[in-house]
C-alpha cells in the first residue's frame, strides 16, 4: 500500500527528516490497522445480525455481511479485491462470522 503526502513548504529548522517522518506515519497507520482489527469481531457479529434481519423477498437474499471498517481496510489495500468472486469466497472462508446462514 503506498502513502502520498503533500506539504506545504515552509522553514525546516528543527524540523524532521523525511525518513523520520516517513517512520512515524508507518507507525501511526499500524497502530490504526491494530485498533481497527481489535474491534472486528463485535462488529462483525452486529453486521451478520442486521445482515440476517434484512429480507428481500424471492428476488434477493443476503448471504454475507461485512461491516463498513473491514471492507474498506480490505479495499485499501487490495484495490478490487472484495468484487472478485475468488477473494470473496476465501474471505469468507477465513471470516465465517460475516457469513448468513440460509
Amino acid at each position: 500500500m503506498s502513502l502520498n503526502i503533500i506539504v506545504k513548504g515552509g522553514k525546516r529548522s528543527g524540523g524532521t527528516s523525511a525518513e523520520e517522518m516517513a517512520r512515524y506515519l508507518a507507525k501511526k497507520v499500524e497502530r490504526q490497522a491494530e485498533y481497527e482489527k481489535a474491534g472486528y469481531r463485535e462488529r462483525a457479529l452486529k453486521a451478520r445480525k442486521y445482515g440476517q434481519s434484512v429480507g428481500g423477498g424471492k428476488n434477493f437474499r443476503a448471504v454475507r455481511s461485512v461491516d463498513l471498517a473491514t471492507y474498506m481496510r480490505h479495499e485499501q489495500e487490495r484495490p478490487g479485491c472484495m468484487s472478485d468472486p475468488e477473494y470473496s469466497r476465501d474471505f469468507a472462508k477465513a471470516n465465517p462470522e460475516t457469513v448468513i446462514g440460509s
